[in-house]
């Protein structure tokens, strides 16, 4: 699914549960079941992303309202500390460098935790116990792949800044 983002959700649900459905053998009913549980998660990351967005355009309407007014690079600098310091702008709000994290969040990651385990209570309910166990190890080899794909990302990036 390499052009996922050129697809409705609706229509990435539909492709797994079909991907799923051969792999797994499943029968009509188990995929339908899939079907609503997957439908149900991207309905829920859609709406996480577009909130993440509004907040993003939000932070970049702050910030270039106050450089319009800005003068110069020290007047932007002396509105941007008096704008914290009134609470209008936060000092994750600043640029890049703000949206980095400084450590793991305890509260998103227990509730990306919470939310996995949820799902796999319920893929459990679905699927027999030799489709389960078929399914665990898919997840664990997608999960293997994907931090092999993001150490490989960030190695590339390292390279290109020390050039």
């Amino acid at each position: 699914m390499q052009q996922a983002n050129n697809m409705s959700p609706e229509q990435r649900t539909t492709l797994a549960v079909k991907k799923l459905t051969l792999t797994l053998d499943l029968d009509k009913s188990q995929a339908k079941k899939i079907h609503s549980l997957y439908s149900k998660m991207a309905k829920v990351r859609m709406e996480k992303g577009q909130k993440m967005r509004k907040e993003g355009m939000e932070k970049r309407e702050k910030m270039m309202k106050i450089k319009k007014a800005s003068k110069d690079r020290a007047d932007y600098k002396k509105r941007v500390k008096k704008a914290i310091k009134e609470g209008k702008l936060k000092k994750e709000d600043l640029g890049r460098k703000g949206m980095r994290r400084k450590g793991p969040n305890f509260d998103a990651q227990n509730k990306a935790l919470d939310h996995m385990i949820a799902m796999q209570s319920e893929m459990k309910k679905i699927l027999t116990k030799e489709q389960y166990a078929k399914y665990k190890k898919m997840q664990k080899h997608r999960m293997k792949t994907a931090k092999h794909k993001i150490k490989k990302h960030k190695k590339t990036k390292r390279m290109k800044k020390s050039r």
